[in-house]
C-alpha cells in the first residue's frame, strides 16, 4: 500500500510541475459514433425494392455509424489561440432490414462511406497553460464517397455498388481537449457535417450502378429537389503534443 501511496504522490507533483508551453504541433487519433440527418436519413420501405430507376431517390435510408480519423494542429502564430488543422476522417454508415417473399427471408443491406480530406482552423478559449483546453472549429472538406446495396438470398447474392462520387462540405466542431501530460491528452467532441455543399448532379441508374444523385432532378412525371448529406459525429481521442 505505501508503494501505491508514493507512486500517487510522484505522479501528482509531476502532474503539478510540468510544463504546458504552448506545443509547435499537435497529433491527434479520434474515433466515435456517427449519426445522420435529414435527408442522409430514413427508414427502410415495407416493399422491398431495388436501389436502380430511382425509386428511393427522396432519402438515403441510412441509420448509424462510426468515424475515426487522425488531424494535426498547427499555431497561427506563438501563443496565438488559432491554429490550423489538417487531417483525414472517415465514416461509415449503414442500415439493413429483413424481408419475407413467398417464405423466403432475404436480407437487404444498405452502406455508404464517406473519406474526408479536411482543412481548416480551430480556436482555443482557454490560455494555453490550462489543462483544459475547450475549442470551436471549422474545415473545409474534400469528400469521396461511396456505397453498396446488398441484397441476400438463401443461395446468393446480389450487389449493386454505388457510383463513385466527389464533394466539397463543411464540417462545424466542438469540443474540449484536456492535457493528461506534458505530451499527451485526451479529447471529446463533436461535429456537424455538410457533406455535399458543392457538387452537386445526377447521373442514370444501371441495373448494376445507382448514382449519389443528390442534384434536382426528375423522375418520369416526379419532379425530385436536391439532397444534403448532413450527419452529426461524436468522437473520443487522443493528442499528443509535440515541441513543448
Amino acid at each position: 500500500m505505501k508503494y501505491i501511496t508514493a507512486l500517487l504522490i510522484l505522479i501528482a507533483i509531476s502532474a503539478g510541475n510540468m510544463s504546458l508551453a504552448q506545443p509547435s504541433a499537435t497529433v491527434q487519433f479520434i474515433g466515435g459514433y456517427s449519426m445522420p440527418t435529414g435527408d442522409f436519413t430514413g427508414s427502410f420501405p415495407d416493399r422491398r425494392i431495388e436501389f436502380t430507376g430511382n425509386d428511393v431517390a427522396s432519402k438515403y435510408l441510412l441509420k448509424s455509424g462510426v468515424n475515426y480519423g487522425i488531424f494535426i494542429k498547427i499555431p497561427f502564430a506563438k501563443k496565438s489561440p488559432l491554429s490550423y488543422k489538417f487531417g483525414i476522417g472517415f465514416n461509415a454508415f449503414s442500415q439493413s432490414r429483413e424481408y419475407t417473399e413467398d417464405t423466403v427471408i432475404i436480407t437487404a443491406s444498405l452502406s455508404q462511406s464517406i473519406l474526408g480530406i479536411n482543412a481548416g482552423a480551430e480556436f482555443d478559449f482557454s490560455d494555453r497553460k490550462s489543462k483544459v483546453r475547450p475549442f470551436v472549429g471549422a474545415e473545409i472538406s474534400l469528400n469521396f464517397i461511396s456505397g453498396s446495396h446488398t441484397n441476400d438470398f438463401i443461395d446468393s447474392t446480389k450487389t449493386l455498388d454505388m457510383k463513385g462520387a466527389t464533394r466539397v462540405g463543411l464540417n462545424l466542431s466542438a469540443g474540449v481537449d484536456v492535457v493528461l501530460h506534458n505530451n499527451l491528452g485526451v479529447l471529446v467532441g463533436a461535429k456537424y457535417a455538410f457533406a455535399n455543399i458543392i457538387g452537386k448532379n445526377f447521373q442514370e441508374d444501371t441495373r448494376v450502378n445507382y448514382g449519389l444523385n443528390d442534384a434536382a432532378h426528375s423522375n418520369g412525371t416526379v419532379n425530385l429537389t436536391a439532397k444534403n448529406i448532413t450527419f452529426f459525429q461524436f468522437y473520443g481521442g487522443i493528442s499528443f503534443y509535440f515541441g513543448r
